[in-house]
């Protein structure tokens, strides 16, 4: 077996920046499990300029004392998250490279907001003046577009290709609580029966009522950001579900990273995007044993949450 069989493969979305950049430098630096890290950004240059910036981190961090272990590697690859032409391409590429399944591990970061103007009450995540309380259909088309469906659909179509044992670990908010719904949707939300047709009638139905002016009538909040990635939650729940008797033993979960300064929420977070990518890392290398215990479930600060 060849030095690249042994490796696993790690996947980071929207990793030219913010969050997702502190999450490659930290699978990169860990010594615990030998990995190839794709970096994948829609944008060429700014993807290349990141991998550029952390393969010179890398060579300038001390040595390890020599051991047997294989060095991680980090690669780049365009991936536009929103274009299934992108995603079609990149998966020809992991398939080529690595077989028919290519991947261990598949951290969906790629997303964002829509910049407009909003209220001015503080929240634990997204900050003063960030998160978008009030919109039109088209924003919270927008919004639940780049943060549900794209993520919806990358993994769907990388579910085939994840090796026994792969895992899918979703970035969310604390913002997405079931406590911003009311009405049936919660009960919805956390049930055995909900499927991804349900979920998408949810989201599609957010924005339909953000058009009409309806949307407190449904259950909904004015957050589209919040309902997307709530929905990305319920996701992540439905697909333990669903994959429990898969063969492969296939691990979801969604981290909270928590209120951190990156170009969405700002310079005022408290939290650096190294201490934001903390508790995804961890997720997304620790034992299986231990994620299998809350598959589908939410975390936040390295600990399973109640959703």
């Amino acid at each position: 077996m060849s030095s690249e069989d042994r490796r696993l493969v790690a996947v980071v979305t929207g990793a030219n920046r913010g969050i997702g950049k502190a999450i490659v430098r930290r699978l990169l630096q860990q010594t615990t499990v030998p990995l190839i890290i794709y970096l994948t950004a829609r944008s060429v240059e700014r993807g290349q300029l990141t991998f550029d910036e952390l393969r010179r981190e890398q060579l300038r961090w001390p040595a390890e004392e020599p051991t047997q272990q294989l060095p991680n590697e980090l690669r780049f690859h365009q991936l536009d998250v929103s274009d299934l032409d992108s995603i079609h391409t990149f998966i020809e590429y992991l398939t080529l490279m690595h077989g028919e399944q290519s991947v261990d591990i598949l951290i969906n970061n790629a997303g964002g907001v829509v910049h407009q103007p909003t209220t001015n009450d503080d929240d634990d995540e997204g900050g003063p003046a960030r998160v978008v309380r009030t919109c039109d259909a088209k924003t919270a088309y927008q919004i639940v577009h780049m943060n549900y469906f794209t993520a919806v659909n990358m993994t769907s179509l990388m579910l085939p290709r994840l090796r026994p044992n792969g895992r899918v670990v979703f970035m969310v908010t604390a913002l997405a609580h079931l406590g911003i719904f009311s009405g049936d949707l919660p009960k919805v939300l956390v049930s055995d029966e909900l499927n991804l047709n349900g979920l998408h009638i949810i989201e599609n139905g957010f924005i339909s009522a953000v058009g009409k002016g309806t949307y407190s009538a449904y259950g909904f909040p004015p957050m589209p950001f919040a309902v997307a990635k709530a929905g990305l939650i319920a996701y992540a729940r439905m697909l333990a579900r669903v994959f429990a008797s898969d063969p492969r033993g296939l691990l979801f979960a969604a981290v909270c990273p928590g209120y951190v300064r990156t170009d969405m929420t700002g310079p005022y977070a408290p939290l650096t995007p190294d201490q934001g990518a903390e508790t995804p890392v961890y997720v997304a290398l620790t034992d299986a044993k231990r994620l299998r215990r809350h598959n589908g479930g939410l975390w936040k600060q390295l600990r399973p949450l109640k959703w």
